[in-house]
């Protein structure tokens, strides 16, 4: 192998050393989600939510339709089935991705924050079926 040989392997085996750092760094820190935080408790948050949308495992329901920009809504899933919560429409979940809450295991919650103002309609993405609308205003 020739000097130019060498240095193009050399370069190479620097590239993928190179790579493999930048990968596994990249996977040990946490990049920022907008998804929201999930709240393990079952009624004892310490954010005081203005609104509580309940899941039963089947039907939603909420403690009020309206509430005010920056306001935190608190999802509860009460039921013994897992719930997809995310926003309207089914399935691309685009209208307000502020309510793109994901997955909410049985038992627990999530809050989070809206801040777009409108009418926004959200689903259980496992059952679209299963719906309900809030009013940001």
């Amino acid at each position: 192998m020739g000097k130019l040989g060498r240095v193009l392997a050399a370069v190479t085996v620097m590239i993928i050393v190179i790579g493999g750092i930048i990968f596994l760094n990249g996977n040990q820190t946490k990049a920022p989600s907008n998804q929201p935080e999930q709240n393990t408790q079952t009624g004892n948050s310490n954010t005081k939510a203005a609104a509580v949308i309940t899941y039963n495992g089947s039907t939603f329901s909420l403690s009020t339709n309206t509430v005010k920009s920056g306001d935190t809504v608190k999802v509860e899933n009460k039921s013994d089935k897992d719930l997809d919560f995310d926003s309207d429409p089914h399935p691309v979940h685009t209208d307000n991705k502020e309510l793109n809450a994901g997955d909410i295991a049985p038992g627990t919650s999530k809050s989070f924050v809206l801040t777009t103002k409108g009418t926004w309609g959200f689903h259980n993405h496992l059952n679209a079926s299963q719906n309900g609308e809030l009013t940001v205003e």
